[in-house]
C-alpha cells in the first residue's frame, strides 16, 4: 500500500504531470516499431472493502440509519462506504430492477474516497477544498449552487453528486442537465487552482470525447476560469490498458488513447486510475446490499404517539402535538423518504 507523499521536482509546474500518458517506443531498435502511448503509475491507494451486518459489533448503540453496511478501509482509517441512511434514502430500490445502478454506485463510491486518500497524501505543499463558500450548509447542501455564470449552472444533486445546468429557454426554469459528475476535487497546489473531474466505468468505457469537451469542460471551464483541468477516469485494468504485456508496457487502449488526445488538444490533463477491486469483489458488495436491504424493509417497529397516514405522506408524534417523524413517499421508486424537521436541526 502506497499512501505516502509523492515527490515532485521543483521544476515541474503541473504536480500531476507523471500521472500523465507518455508516448514512446518499446523497441527502438526495430525501425518499424509503432511508439505506444502508456502510463507510468497509478494512485498507489490500496483499500480493503468489508461487509457489516447490521447487529455486529461496530453497529453498537447507532441508530438503524447510522448503522454500517460496507466499510472501506485505508491504511489505519476505516469509513463507511454504505450506511443504513443509503437503504431509506436510496432514489431507487436495491434490488434486481436495479443491479446496474446499484454496481456504479458502487463505484463511484470507492472511486471517490481513493481520491479523497490520494489528494490528502499528494504533496506536502498541496491541499484540497475551497470549492464551497460561506453560503454553504451541510444540513441543507441538496440543490446548493456551487457556481454560476449567466449560461451555466453548477450545481449540489444528491451530495457528493453535482450537476451542470445549461440555460437553453427549456426545462424547469429555463435550464437543462447537460451533465452529471461523479466526483469533482478542488486542489491547490504554488498557488494554481487544479479542479479534477471525477469518472468511474465497470468493466466498459463508454465516453464521448465529444461530449467531454462540449458538455463538460467548456462550461466548467467558464465557470472557473483560473483553474486547470483534469479528467480522472477510474475502470478496471482491461478496460484501460491492452492486456500483452500489461506489467512491462501499461499501453494504452484505443478508447483512453481517443480520450487523452482529444482533451490534450484542449489543454486539459487526464489521468487513468484502476480499480484494485474485481468484478466478483463488486458482485458481492451488490449482493450483499439487496440483502440487507430486504432485512431492513422487514424490520418492525414499535411507535408510541400519535400517527398520521395519508397515501403520500406518514407523520409520527412524540405523544404530544410535536412531530417526531415525517416520511414523504417518491412517486418514482415508491420508497419512504425522511423530511428533515425545522426544530430537528
Amino acid at each position: 500500500m502506497n499512501t505516502k507523499k509523492h515527490s515532485i521536482t521543483k521544476a515541474d509546474d503541473d504536480p500531476f504531470i507523471s500521472y500523465q500518458p507518455v508516448l514512446w517506443n518499446p523497441n527502438p531498435k526495430d525501425p518499424g516499431a509503432v511508439p505506444i502511448y502508456s502510463t507510468k503509475r497509478d494512485h498507489g491507494v490500496g483499500g480493503i472493502w468489508k461487509l457489516c451486518n447490521l447487529n455486529d459489533q461496530v453497529n453498537d448503540n447507532k441508530d438503524t440509519l447510522d448503522k454500517t453496511i460496507i466499510s472501506y478501509k485505508i491504511s489505519h482509517s476505516e469509513y463507511p462506504l454504505f450506511t443504513g441512511h443509503d437503504l431509506f434514502n436510496s432514489p431507487y430500490p436495491y434490488d434486481t430492477r436495479a443491479i446496474g445502478n446499484l454496481l456504479g454506485e458502487i463505484a463511484e463510491r470507492i472511486s471517490r474516497r481513493v481520491m479523497k486518500n490520494f489528494l490528502k497524501h499528494f504533496h506536502k505543499e498541496g491541499k484540497t477544498g475551497g470549492i464551497f463558500d460561506k453560503r454553504f450548509d451541510p444540513k441543507n447542501r441538496e440543490d446548493f449552487i456551487v457556481q454560476h455564470t449567466d449560461n451555466y449552472i453548477l450545481k449540489i444533486q444528491k451530495y457528493p453528486n453535482l450537476i451542470i445546468l445549461k440555460h437553453s429557454g427549456h426545462g424547469k426554469y429555463g435550464y437543462e442537465n447537460i451533465k452529471e459528475l461523479d466526483g469533482f476535487f478542488d486542489y491547490r497546489y504554488k498557488g494554481q487552482r487544479y479542479i479534477l473531474v471525477l469518472e468511474s466505468k465497470l468493466e466498459k468505457i463508454n465516453v464521448d470525447c465529444n461530449d467531454l469537451v462540449e458538455n463538460l469542460f467548456k462550461p466548467l471551464k467558464t465557470l472557473f476560469p483560473e483553474a486547470k483541468f483534469y479528467y480522472v477516469l477510474f475502470s478496471d485494468k482491461s478496460s484501460i490498458y491492452v492486456k500483452h504485456q500489461f506489467e512491462k508496457r501499461r499501453q494504452l487502449r484505443d478508447l483512453p488513447i481517443e480520450i487523452y488526445k482529444t482533451l490534450k488538444s484542449f489543454n486539459i490533463g487526464t489521468l487513468f486510475f484502476t480499480f484494485d477491486e474485481k468484478r466478483k469483489d463488486v458482485d458481492t458488495m451488490k449482493d450483499f446490499l439487496m440483502l440487507q436491504y430486504r432485512t431492513v424493509r422487514n424490520l418492525s417497529h414499535t411507535i408510541h404517539g400519535k400517527t398520521v397516514i395519508s397515501e403520500k405522506e406518514l407523520t409520527i408524534f412524540d405523544g404530544g402535538e410535536t412531530p417526531h417523524l415525517k416520511l414523504v413517499k417518491d412517486p418514482h421508486s415508491g420508497l419512504w423518504k425522511e423530511v428533515q424537521l425545522h426544530h430537528k436541526k
